[in-house]
C-alpha cells in the first residue's frame, strides 16, 4: 500500500502510520491484555489456596493410587481364585476320603458277616450242631412283581455227615382286603410241582428261587420250613422286607 507523504501545515509535520503496523500493533496489545488477565486470574486463584502445579501433582498422586488401588484388586482376584480351585480341591478328597472311608467300613461289614457265619458253621452260639436256616433275603427281581428268595443252610461242623432235604416255602399277604397263602408252586417264576427247594450239603448250601407274586397280592411275611428224614424240622418266620444285593 502506497505511503502518503508529509504534509507540512504551519510548524507542525504529520505522518500516518501504515495500516499493518497499526495492526501488528494491536494483536500485540490485545494478547497483552489477554495474558495479563490471565496472569491476574492465576495468582487469584493461587492466593485463594489454589496451584496448577498442586493440581497437577494431585492428579499424579490420584493416578498412582488408582494404579495401586487396581493391582491391589487383580491381587485379590487372583488369591479368591487360588482359594476357589483349593476348596475345590479339598472337597473333592474329603468326598474321596469319605467314599473310601463307606467303602472300607462296607467291606468290614461284610467280612464281620462272614466271620459271623463260618463261627457259625464251627461253633454255633447257642452250642446246638444241628441244621438250621443261617440266613434268609428276599432280594429284588428283574421285573415288576419279580423277587428273589435266597436261603442259606448251615450245620455245625460237629456234625461231619451229609444231611439232604427239603425246603418248604410260603407266602402269607393279602389280596382284596383278604388273608392270603401261596405255595412256592403258586408263586416260583419256574414251575415246581411240589413247591420245594431240594438241599444236599455237609456243612452249608446257598438256596435260590425267583418267584413272581401276582397281581393284586400284598406280602407280609415268608414262612421257612426245612426237612430232612433225620432231623427235626426247622422252621422260621421272616416278615417281607426287600434287600439290595449283598
Amino acid at each position: 500500500m502506497p505511503e502518503f507523504a508529509p504534509q507540512r501545515t504551519g510548524a507542525f509535520v504529520i505522518r500516518q502510520m501504515p495500516s499493518w503496523r497499526r495492526r501488528a500493533v494491536l494483536i500485540v496489545g490485545t494478547l497483552g491484555v489477554l495474558i495479563a488477565l490471565y496472569l491476574m486470574y492465576e495468582w487469584g486463584r493461587f492466593e485463594g489456596g489454589y496451584s496448577k502445579f498442586a493440581e497437577i501433582q494431585q492428579r499424579r498422586e490420584l493416578n498412582a493410587k488408582i494404579e495401586s488401588l487396581q493391582e491391589e484388586n487383580e491381587r485379590l482376584r487372583a488369591a479368591v481364585a487360588s482359594a476357589e480351585l483349593d476348596r475345590k480341591v479339598e472337597n473333592k478328597a474329603y468326598a474321596d476320603v469319605e467314599k473310601n472311608l463307606a467303602d472300607l467300613q462296607a467291606q468290614v461289614l461284610k467280612h464281620r458277616e462272614q466271620l459271623t457265619f463260618y463261627r457259625g458253621i464251627v461253633s454255633p452260639e447257642d452250642g446246638i450242631g444241628g441244621l438250621r436256616i443261617q440266613r434268609f433275603q428276599v432280594l429284588p427281581g428283574a421285573g415288576d412283581h419279580q423277587y428273589r428268595l435266597r436261603l442259606v443252610l448251615v450245620q455245625s461242623m460237629r456234625q461231619e455227615s451229609v444231611v439232604s432235604g427239603s425246603v418248604v416255602v410260603q407266602l402269607e399277604g393279602v389280596r382284596e382286603n383278604r388273608p392270603v397263602q401261596l405255595s412256592l408252586s403258586e408263586a416260583a417264576e419256574t414251575q415246581r410241582a411240589d413247591g420245594q427247594l431240594p438241599f444236599q450239603f455237609r456243612y452249608f448250601q446257598n438256596l435260590e428261587q425267583d418267584i413272581v407274586l401276582p397281581d393284586g397280592f400284598e406280602p407280609r411275611a415268608v414262612t421257612v420250613e426245612v426237612r430232612s428224614p433225620r432231623m427235626d424240622p426247622v422252621r422260621e418266620s421272616y416278615p417281607w422286607q426287600v434287600q439290595t444285593e449283598a
